[in-house]
C-alpha cells in the first residue's frame, strides 16, 4: 500500500483554487522533489499530507500507523533548556530507560538480588534500541548542521532565528519516520551544511518528499519531480535536470504538432472557402467540412507563468582595474580576516563563500564603501559606477507603494516608464501601489533586483541575490548576471549560481580570507585532493588550472555570444513575420481596391515597396547573423 494517497483533490482559498482534481501517490522508500513558483500550493499540499487542513473535495489518505514528519514540527521549550536538551527530544522513552537502568544498578549496589535479572532485561532492549548510540547520533546531526560541541550546551533563548531553523532540521532527522516531508530544509544552511545533509537524506532509507529552490540538492536527491503548476500536478522520473529537459521536449513536440495541424487547417480551409460553391466540387468539399469538424484538435502547449525580467543592458565601460583593495582587516570578538588585498579587473566575477557568521557580508560591504572595517583602503576605477544588493532589502522604503519607490530612485523617469519597467518584475496593474512594507520575502527581493539594475552600474556588490527567489527566477537571474558585461563580486551559498557565474573565490573562514581560482566545484574537489592543505590559502594555482579555467572562460564568452545572436535572430524573425503579415494584409486591400481610386492604390503602393524594402533588410541582417 502507497505510503500516502491523493484522489481528486481540489483546494482553494477564499474562492481562489489551488488545486483541481490532483493526484498523487507515494510510495516507501521514494525520493521526490516538489517543485513550482511560489503561491502554488506546494506547502499547502504538505499540509493536506499532515491534516493540517482539509480538501474540498477528494480523498486524502496516509497508510495506517505510518510515521510522518514535517520538517516545521518542534517541541515546545523553555528559554533555558539547551540545544542537546531539545535534540534529544525524540529519545524521551531512551532516556527513561537510561534513569531505569541508573536506578537498578543502584538497587544491585545495595545487594538487591531481583535487581540483577531486571537489568538484564533492561540492558538487553536497550542496547536493541541503539540505547548506547543514540547520544552520538544526536551530536553527529548537530555537528553537520553546523552546531560546534561547545554550542551543545546553549540555551535555546540565545539562538537566532537561523540557528532555531537548523534545530528544528536537527529534531526532523532524529526522528523515527517512514515519510520526511522538507519544506526548504537548505534555509539558513551554508554551504558545507548543505553538502552534509545531501549525503546525510542519500544514506537514509526514509521516502522523502523535497520542496527545495536549491537545484543542486533536487539533482543530488530527487529521483522523481512533480511541478504544481496552475492547479495541476505534472510527475516526471528523473531529476531536475532531465526534467526541464522532458518538459522542453515535451513542448516543443507540441507546438511542432499544432502548427502542423494548423498549416493542414489552412490548406483544407481555404480549398473549401474556393470550391464549396462549384456543383463538380459541392461533394468534396462536404466531405472536406466533415473531416475538419471531427479532428481531435491538437492545442498549442500553455505560455509559461509569466518569467521576471532581469535583462541588465549595455552599461558604461570602465576601466581595466574597477576595484583595489589593500590591507582590509576587521574583527569583533575575534578576528573575521586581516591583511587582504584583492584586485578586480572589468568583467571579472568574484564569489566569496564561507560559513554563516565568517564575515563575508562584512568583507563586501567594506569593498562597496559601507563599512569602514580596522584598517585597509578600498580605490574604485576610471568609470566605475558601483550598485549594491542586500539580502535584507534596509535600503527599502516600507513607508512608499511600489510605484513611488521606483520614482524615488529614478526620478528622471515618468510614472508609465516606472509602472512599464515594473511590469518587467510582475508588478502590474494595481500591484504597483502596494506598500513596500507588506510585500512578502520574493517580492522584496524583486523590487530590490529591480533598482539595482535601473541603477546601470559596471560594478555590482550581490549579497545573497537568490534568497527568496524560486527556480525560475534565480535561473532567469543568472542568465541575466552571466550575460552582464560588468564586474560582479557575490556572496551566496547558491551553488549552483557560484557554479555558473565565478571564475574567482574569495574563502572566508578561520579568521582570514584566502582567494582561489576556480569555481565551487573545482574548489570542493581540490579541498577533497589536499585535505591536509585545506587550512592553508591556495592561492596558487597549478599551470593546468590555469589552462582549464582560460579555455572554460574562453567558452563562456562564446556561449554569451551566441546568445545574445540567438536573441537577436529571433527578434529579427518576429520583425519579419510582423513585416510579411503587414505585406499580405496590403495585398488583400490590393484585391478589393477600386481600380479608378488612384490616390488610394497610389498610396498601398507605396506603402508595399516600403514594407519589402523593410523586409529585404530584415532578411539581409537574419543571413549575417545566421551565417557568423
Amino acid at each position: 500500500m502507497s505510503l500516502v494517497r491523493l484522489e481528486n483533490v481540489s483546494k482553494s482559498f477564499s474562492g481562489d483554487p489551488i488545486f483541481a482534481e490532483v493526484n498523487l501517490r507515494i510510495e516507501e522508500g521514494e525520493r521526490i522533489a516538489l517543485i513550482g513558483r511560489n503561491g502554488t500550493g506546494k506547502t499547502t499540499l504538505f499540509r493536506l499530507i499532515m491534516g493540517e487542513t482539509e480538501p474540498d473535495s477528494g480523498v486524502v489518505e496516509c497508510m495506517r500507523r505510518a510515521r510522518i514528519v514535517y520538517l516545521t514540527q518542534i517541541p515546545e521549550a523553555t528559554p533555558e533548556t539547551t540545544v542537546e536538551e531539545i535534540a534529544l527530544t525524540p529519545f524521551a522513552d531512551m532516556l527513561n530507560m537510561e534513569n531505569e537502568l541508573r536506578v537498578l544498578e543502584m538497587n544491585m549496589a545495595d545487594g538487591d538480588e531481583t535487581a540483577l535479572a531486571a537489568y538484564g532485561e533492561y540492558q538487553h532492549e536497550f542496547t536493541a534500541r541503539g540505547g548506547y548510540t543514540f547520544r552520538t547520533r544526536v551530536r553527529q546531526i548537530l555537528g553537520g548542521l553546523g552546531f560546534h560541541p561547545e554550542d551543545f550546551t546553549l540555551p535555546f533563548g540565545a539562538l537566532s532565528g537561523g540557528w532555531r531553523a537548523r534545530l528544528m532540521l536537527s529534531l526532523t532527522l532524529l526522528r523515527e519516520a517512514d515519510l520526511l516531508l522538507l519544506d526548504e530544509p537548505e534555509n539558513h544552511l551554508d554551504m558545507d551544511a548543505r553538502e552534509w545533509l545531501e549525503d546525510h537524506l542519500q544514506s537514509r532509507s526514509e521516502a522523502v518528499v523535497l520542496i527545495s529552490h536549491d537545484r543542486r540538492m533536487v539533482n543530488v536527491l530527487a529521483r522523481r519531480v512533480l511541478e504544481l503548476e496552475r492547479g495541476a500536478l505534472i510527475s516526471h522520473t528523473g531529476n531536475y535536470d532531465a526534467w526541464l529537459k522532458e518538459k522542453a521536449l515535451r513542448r516543443e513536440q507540441q507546438q511542432k504538432a499544432h502548427e502542423r495541424q494548423e498549416a493542414f487547417i489552412r490548406k483544407e480551409q481555404a480549398w473549401i472557402d474556393r470550391f464549396r460553391y462549384k456543383n463538380t466540387k459541392a461533394r468534396q468539399a462536404q466531405s472536406r467540412i466533415k473531416r475538419l469538424e471531427k479532428l481531435e484538435v491538437v492545442e498549442a502547449p500553455e505560455s509559461e507563468m509569466a518569467a521576471v525580467g532581469f535583462n541588465m543592458g549595455p552599461v558604461i565601460r570602465s576601466g581595466e582595474t574597477v576595484l583595489d583593495a589593500r590591507n582590509l582587516s576587521m574583527a569583533y570578538d575575534a578576528p573575521l580576516y586581516s591583511d587582504f588585498s584583492l584586485a578586480v579587473h572589468r568583467g571579472e566575477r568574484l564569489g566569496v563563500i564561507g560559513p554563516n557568521g565568517s564575515g563575508k557580508t562584512t568583507l563586501l560591504r567594506q569593498l562597496a564603501d559601507r563599512h569602514n572595517g580596522m584598517t585597509g583602503s578600498v580605490r574604485l576605477g576610471h568609470n566605475v559606477k558601483h550598485a549594491f544588493y542586500d539580502q535584507h532589502q534596509e535600503h527599502l522604503g516600507n513607508g512608499n507603494d511600489l510605484l513611488a519607490e521606483m520614482q524615488l530612485h529614478k526620478p528622471d523617469w515618468t510614472p508609465l516608464q516606472c509602472r512599464n519597467y515594473l511590469a518587467r518584475f510582475l508588478f502590474r496593474s494595481e500591484e504597483v501601489f502596494k506598500p513596500v512594507a507588506v510585500l512578502s520575502g520574493g517580492e522584496r527581493s524583486r523590487l530590490a533586483l529591480a533598482k539595482l539594475i535601473a541603477s546601470d552600474a559596471n560594478l555590482l556588490f550581490l549579497d545573497e541575490p537568490t534568497n527568496h527567489l524560486d527556480m525560475t527566477s534565480r535561473e532567469a537571474l543568472e542568465a541575466s548576471l552571466d550575460d552582464f558585461p560588468g564586474a560582479i563580486i557575490v556572496v551566496s551559498h547558491d551553488r549552483t549560481l557560484i557554479d555558473r557565474l565565478v571564475e574567482r573565490l574569495v574563502i572566508v573562514e578561520n579568521g582570514e580570507a584566502r582567494q582561489f581560482q576556480g569555481n565551487f566545484t573545482e574548489y570542493r574537489l581540490w579541498r577533497q585532493a589536499n585535505p591536509d592543505a585545506a587550512a592553508r590559502a591556495p592561492d596558487a594555482a597549478s599551470e593546468s588550472r590555469k589552462k582549464n579555467i582560460e579555455e572554460r572562460e574562453r567558452k563562456k564568452a562564446q556561449d554569451r555570444e551566441a546568445r545574445r545572436e540567438q536573441r537577436q535572430i529571433e527578434q529579427l524573425e518576429a520583425d519579419i513575420a510582423a513585416v510579411e503579415s503587414d505585406i499580405a494584409t496590403i495585398q488583400e486591400q490590393f484585391a478589393t481596391l477600386d481600380p479608378a481610386d488612384y490616390e488610394q492604390g497610389h498610396a498601398l503602393t507605396e506603402h508595399y515597396d516600403s514594407l519589402r524594402e523593410k523586409l529585404d533588410d530584415l532578411y539581409e541582417c537574419w543571413a549575417h547573423i545566421a551565417d557568423g
